[in-house]
C-alpha cells in the first residue's frame, strides 16, 4: 500500500487491532462523502470551514496509519490560513485522500 501503513497506525493505537478496525470504519463512514464536501466547501468560498474540515482530516490521520494525508493536510492548512489554497493544491489534497480511503476499503 502506498498511502496507508497500517504499522504506523498501529503504533499510534497501541497495538490494538480493534481500535484500528474501529478508527478505520469511522474514517470511512464520517468521509466517504469527503471530496464532495471538500469541493463544495471551496466552490462556495466557505474557507473556515474547509479549514476545520481539513484539520479534523490531519487530527485522523496517523491514526488510520497515512503520514502522506497528514502531511498534505499541513499543507493545504498552511495554504488555506495564508489565503493562498488554489484548486491544483486542493486537487492534490482530494487525490491524496481518494487514496488513502481506497487503501483503508481493502483492508
Amino acid at each position: 500500500m502506498d498511502y496507508v501503513d497500517k504499522n504506523t497506525a498501529l503504533k499510534y493505537l497501541a497495538n490494538s487491532e480493534k481500535i484500528f478496525n474501529r478508527v478505520k470504519d469511522s474514517f470511512l463512514n464520517t468521509y466517504k462523502t469527503g471530496v464532495e464536501d471538500i469541493t463544495s466547501l471551496y466552490s462556495n468560498k466557505q474557507f473556515e470551514d474547509l479549514y476545520r474540515y481539513i484539520h479534523s482530516i490531519k487530527g485522523i490521520s496517523l491514526n488510520v496509519g497515512s503520514m502522506i494525508l497528514f502531511e498534505d493536510s499541513c499543507t493545504i492548512l498552511d495554504k488555506i490560513k495564508k489565503e493562498e489554497v488554489t484548486l491544483p493544491q486542493l486537487e492534490q489534497f482530494i487525490h491524496t485522500l481518494r487514496s488513502v480511503y481506497f487503501e483503508l476499503q481493502q483492508l
